[in-house]
């Protein structure tokens, strides 16, 4: 038998947390990120690696399958996990939670979606699953870095989302310890994911969590016992991958069954961007719309970000992200961003495209930049995202923008109706306009639904 007293609150906290026990502001932000993922990774249904993905996936049939979003196909569940994780990743437009480490909590969500279909499970079901996995992967995130000693944030994932999978796929305390061990010591993913010129695996690493996630859970099905001690063992997850930098009361603390809020801590984003820069998407759009057009190289002397230090080190000090040459480093690059943002009011989608991300004027406004760690901004992160953008212009003229909690914040929530039109945006030319109206309102009635079934069909491009 596996022993792990962090596991064992983790895994009896996910199996005994009960759709009554959520409260019903949890149950509608569950809604608003289950729409949000649906929008994000139909808008990424055409990408060169979900299409990889997607063709590979076809090939592995099974006994325990589930949809490929978008098609009428399905493939061994833990293809369709990774290829509809892959999807809610790649365009950096899902959820977002900052505390120690940051985490896309809703990268959780296709896999979740995967084992309800697969156990034709309703939507209360699916509802309880993904906020029981929030919590659980919003109090890791608070209780110790994994970024700061070199390991990648989809470990977490890989730990959350194995809980939330043990609950729909209906198996009990010593099975669901078991695939939590399974998941979490053969597959610790490092950071140098997320380093030096991005790759189609950025996106893809907590895709590849969520299916090794799966893996561990068919196999603890079956009996097949995992190593002791997973998390808290001499050679296990918090040694190794953490120096004992844990506070182990956050995670022990589900012992006593709270009920799911953490979701609420999440952010849901409004700018395509890595979310560190959000705020200076906002920053920019404001002083875009002070000057009153757009913001070309000849009409500035200088720009300056001033930001904190986690930003710096994600989104600014690689070489890379000074003169971004993919779509993956484009939207992890402070400057990019902010750049796209003043000349053209905000940063979308099709500003992604090849010939826009080396747009010579965007780089060119790049050249004008320098950014700082201010440490008075510092000192507010993670509770707020704070950046300020000035701007000094030739004609003598000089603005300054500050934000400290962008839109979508807990702090500056997007109302549903923006949640929505979000949705609407990103699947238009997609799904047609009666699809999209029977989408949302499907997700309006997530825990109504009989059969999760009801809305992967109503997805099908």
């Amino acid at each position: 038998m596996v022993r792990d007293s962090l596991g064992e609150a983790i895994v009896h906290y996910a199996l005994n947390i009960r759709f009554e026990d959520l409260d019903q502001q949890v149950i509608n932000e569950v809604k608003r990120r289950v729409l949000d993922s649906l929008g994000v990774a139909l808008a990424a249904f055409t990408a060169e690696p979900v299409k990889i993905a997607r063709g590979i996936a076809r090939n592995y049939k099974s006994n325990i399958e589930a949809t490929l979003w978008g098609t009428p196909n399905t493939a061994a569940i833990d293809w369709a996990s990774f290829t509809n994780a892959l999807m809610v990743r790649y365009l950096d437009y899902n959820d977002t939670y900052l505390g120690k480490e940051p985490l896309h909590p809703s990268d959780m969500i296709p896999t979740l979606v995967a084992a309800a279909e697969y156990r034709r499970l309703g939507g209360k079901d699916l509802t309880t699953a993904i906020a029981a996995s929030y919590e659980v992967g919003v109090r890791l995130c608070d209780a110790g870095s994994l970024r700061l000693h070199g390991w990648d944030h989809v470990n977490y994932i890989g730990i959350a989302v194995t809980a939330g999978l043990a609950k729909l796929m209906g198996l009990d305390e010593n099975k669901a310890l078991n695939a939590l061990s399974i998941a979490t010591v053969p597959h610790a993913a490092m950071r140098q994911s997320r380093v030096g010129e991005l790759s189609h695996w950025k996106a893809a690493a907590t895709a590849n969590s969520s299916r090794n996630a799966v893996f561990a859970t068919l196999l603890a099905m079956e009996g097949f016992t995992g190593p002791d001690a997973p998390l808290k063992g001499e050679m296990g997850f918090i040694r190794q991958l953490l120096a004992n930098e844990f506070n182990e009361k956050i995670i022990l603390e589900l012992s006593s069954i709270p009920s799911p809020k953490r979701i609420l801590d999440t952010y849901i984003k409004p700018y395509p961007v890595e979310y560190h820069a959000q705020s200076a998407v906002d920053a920019a759009r404001e002083i875009r719309k002070e000057y009153g057009k757009a913001i070309e190289p000849d009409d500035v002397d200088y720009i300056v970000i001033d930001t904190f230090k986690a930003a710096y080190d994600i989104i600014v000090k690689d070489p890379e992200k000074w003169d971004p040459k993919t779509k993956e480093t484009a939207d992890h690059s402070l400057m990019w961003v902010t750049a796209v943002a003043l000349m053209h009011g905000t940063v979308e989608l099709h500003h992604y495209r090849p010939e826009n991300i080396r747009d010579p004027r965007v780089l060119s406004l790049i050249r004008k930049m320098k950014v700082n760690v201010d440490p008075e901004l510092d000192k507010l992160y993670p509770s707020a995202i704070p950046n300020r953008v000035t701007v000094k212009f030739k004609d003598g003229r000089e603005l300054t923008a500050r934000v400290d909690y962008p839109r979508g914040h807990p702090k500056n929530p997007m109302t549903d109706e923006e949640v929505e039109n979000k949705f609407r945006m990103l699947t238009d030319g997609i799904l047609t306009r009666d699809q999209i109206s029977t989408v949302i309102s499907l997700v309006r009635n997530l825990e109504n639904l009989g059969d999760i079934k009801q809305l992967v069909k109503a997805i099908i491009v």
